[in-house]
């Protein structure tokens, strides 16, 4: 059942990612069309920066958008100097240092980023230079590989920051600048000092009741991760986890759920890893924007490895194979996370040689791109590939990949990855005969796997102390309650009604002995209701669950038709590129625009949560909108509409689509010739146990002559069609224009759906 939720959450997701992309695609097009049209030369500016900004920040950009990006704000930028616009100058320079980033062209972006900051002391905007400081520290912390000298300078731009908020007072932004400063420690495996500067930002933030500290919990919980301090990382990691639950920024949840489910996994705790994995990627829905696939791949690869290790190989293979196939891997770091999940499943099934392939493509594809982030799973991707190697008894490279994954900076990979690395090592040496080397690979290995086991037993210790704690106060109490009734005993036998007294506890014995019997049965009974009301609970689930899967289908369904009726739309559209025959364009044009009409139909069906009725006013506008967008249709034609709030099932709304099409289009095309001014009116309302439909205009209106019966065009063979096939009756008049009145039956849904009753 996992998987089956997993797999319709990311079907969403990329649902919601091709959205976004058709989004900016219009957002596009529609500031082309701004920029044909006669602008002034400041508007030119702004649409180009607001183009190179599209292209610059495009999700999954491509080469083609970083060059259109540099197009457009090298455009901005010179129309900028050409008018002396200082300000719109220094935005084209801002986006521009953001693309130098983007092709890694560093030295170019730091040029332009420190005009950027001149720009800003210049006239005086120190929170904006501040801001540019920090935002040029952040980049270079992320994008620039650990050895480059401009990243080993980075704190430069951090302190420029810091001083700037310090000298304005402003404590909430400086502690954002110490807590990034913390995270570029961390990077550089500076564990130390970077959790004495986390613990500081974590206090101020408390003093100043901080919105957003989760954030910090979650840094904490990494490093100590890293440095084998499982007791501290899973509390900073449940403490990020229940403040961001509790807050408003709960899209990165994923992140804290997977970061909990990190810290079980090095621990060896193989099943609530899973558990919190699995929940990690069930919390995926709607955030893939923010968090990125990179973030699900990295999941998925951790995952398959703890599955593969409770020997569920098959459920990892399917969970591997449904998200490759749902969300495709795009970058290298995705695509290495998922040659490494595939290499543990194939070594588990014994197939070596693939297995082989798969660790050989996680290195190579982060060799690819030298990004300083990537340096850990670079040195588990060498650890992993390595250990395989020493599986197969192939020592030499099995050290050669070994030995690699320990050449990073001390506290950039776990130290259980760390202690692993030096068992194989000892064990390879061992093998070899290198004894000297091996003790002291052994050592190392003792000497963390040490470390960890104690900070792991002193939680156990603390732990028994409560257990102890609880223990003694039970004691105290039966203690207490044993005295207690030795007094009343000893005041029993002093009194002088000795007889009386055993009497009525004789009597009390026997009540007490009903009433339990009594309690005994209340209780059966209890249980049994309590039994029953689960059983119902849990077949309303079932039903619940069913019902769910019956809609997301219909919605599918839906989504499906909808696209492939675009598709042949896009089809006839390419088509009439290549048609010189007036009526053959004619009719494709036509045809596209029933097409919509129809694919409108299930738009609205998947989009919205009734999968049966259609909102015939929100269709309306929405077919009278794309009809203006198709006929490009100015000022000189009006709409006016008067529709009720109608809701129709399919079968019938798909009729009144294409009735709406042809004669709106008939009145665009006829009624008002050479630009003539005039107005549409459309009207749909219910009477008593029927529908009233009406389209008018106050055209030029139909000749003397014209005839419902007789005429044989396809436009009005259609309508006369589609009103029979809604049982109604059709009539045109000739009132200042043409009229045409469309009556027809209130179909209830359970006639036509007669099986739902």
């Amino acid at each position: 059942m996992h998987i089956k939720i997993i797999r319709l959450l990311l079907i969403m997701l990329c649902s919601l990612t091709a959205n976004s992309q058709s989004n900016q695609s219009k957002q596009i097009k529609e500031l082309h069309q701004k920029l044909k049209r006669n602008a002034t030369v400041i508007n030119t500016i702004e649409l180009s920066l607001q183009l190179g900004s599209i292209y610059l920040y495009r999700p999954e950009s491509f080469q083609k958008d970083m060059d259109s990006a540099n197009y457009y704000l090298q455009k901005s930028y010179k129309l900028s100097d050409s008018i002396n616009n200082s300000d719109l100058r220094n935005q084209a320079n801002y986006l521009l240092a953001e693309t130098r980033f983007e092709q890694q062209k560093f030295n170019e972006a730091y040029v332009l980023y420190h005009k950027v900051t001149d720009y800003y002391k210049q006239t005086n905007q120190p929170e904006e230079e501040a801001k540019t400081w920090l935002k040029l520290a952040n980049r270079t912390r992320n994008e620039i590989s650990l050895d480059n000298i401009l990243n080993q300078k980075n704190i430069i731009n951090y302190n420029n920051a810091l001083d700037i908020y310090r000298r304005l007072g402003l404590k909430e932004d400086e502690l954002i600048v110490l807590k990034d400063i913390a995270d570029y420690h961390m990077n550089q495996g500076r564990l130390d000092e970077a959790e004495k500067e986390l613990l500081f930002v974590l206090e101020e933030y408390k003093k100043i009741n901080y919105p957003y500290i989760e954030h910090t919990y979650i840094l904490l919980s990494s490093l100590n991760r890293l440095n084998g301090d499982f007791n501290k990382s899973i509390y900073n990691g449940l403490k990020g986890v229940e403040l961001i639950m509790q807050s408003k920024d709960s899209m990165y949840a994923p992140y804290f759920l997977g970061n909990v489910a990190d810290s079980y996994r090095e621990l060896g705790e193989i099943q609530k890893s899973v558990d919190w994995y699995n929940k990690a990627l069930l919390n995926w829905e709607t955030k893939i924007d923010v968090i990125g696939s990179d973030y699900l791949y990295r999941n998925l690869n951790y995952l398959s490895k703890q599955l593969v290790k409770l020997n569920k190989t098959e459920e990892a293979y399917n969970l591997i194979s449904r998200i490759a196939t749902v969300a495709p891997p795009k970058n290298a770091s995705e695509k290495s996370f998922l040659a490494s999940a595939n290499a543990t499943v194939f070594n588990a099934l014994g197939q070596y040689n693939l297995a082989e392939r798969e660790y050989l493509n996680a290195v190579k594809w982060l060799e690819s791109d030298a990004n300083m982030s990537y340096l850990v799973y670079f040195s588990e991707a060498n650890l992993e590939i390595g250990e395989f190697y020493l599986r197969q008894n192939q020592y030499k490279n099995a050290k050669k990949f070994i030995t690699e994954s320990l050449k990073v900076p001390k506290g950039i990979a776990a130290q259980t990855k760390v202690k692993d690395a030096n068992l194989s090592l000892f064990k390879i040496d061992s093998t070899q005969g290198n004894y000297l080397q091996a003790i002291s690979y052994y050592q190392n290995y003792k000497r963390i796997n040490d470390s960890i086991f104690n900070i792991t037993k002193s939680k156990q210790i603390e732990e028994l102390q409560i257990q102890y704690e609880t223990v003694k106060n039970e004691n105290d109490i039966k203690s207490l309650r044993n005295e207690n009734l030795l007094k009343n005993s000893e005041l029993i036998k002093t009194t002088s009604l000795k007889n009386l007294i055993f009497g009525a506890l004789l009597l009390f014995f026997i009540i007490s002995l009903l009433l339990y019997r009594s309690y005994v049965l209340k209780q059966r009974t209890n249980r049994l209701l309590v039994s029953q009301k689960g059983e119902i609970a849990q077949q309303n689930n079932s039903l619940q669950i069913l019902v769910n899967e019956k809609e997301w289908l219909l919605k599918e369904i839906h989504h499906r038709v909808k696209n492939n009726l675009q598709i042949v739309m896009s089809l006839l559209n390419t088509q009439s590129n290549y048609i010189k025959n007036k009526e053959a364009f004619s009719a494709i044009k036509n045809s596209q625009h029933r097409l919509f009409a129809i694919s409108l139909i299930h738009q609205k069906l998947y989009k919205t949560e009734n999968t049966i009725l259609i909102n015939m006013s929100s269709y309306i506008k929405d077919l009278v909108g794309y009809l203006k967008d198709s006929f490009d249709v100015n000022s000189n034609i009006d709409f006016k509409l008067e529709i009720e709030h109608i809701f129709l099932e399919e079968t019938q709304s798909i009729p009144v689509g294409l009735i709406l099409n042809e004669a709106i289009t008939n009145a665009i095309k006829y009624a008002f010739p050479q630009g003539q001014k005039g107005l549409i009116t459309i009207l749909m309302k219910k009477e008593k146990n029927h529908y009233f439909m009406s389209i008018k205009d106050n055209g030029v209106g139909i000749p003397d002559t014209f005839s419902i019966d007789n005429s044989s065009s396809l436009g009005m063979t259609l309508i006369k069609g589609l009103t029979r096939q809604l049982d109604g009756n059709i009539k045109i008049k000739k009132t200042d224009g043409t009229q045409i009145e469309i009556v027809f039956k209130n179909k209830a849904v359970s006639d036509i759906y007669p099986q739902n009753l």
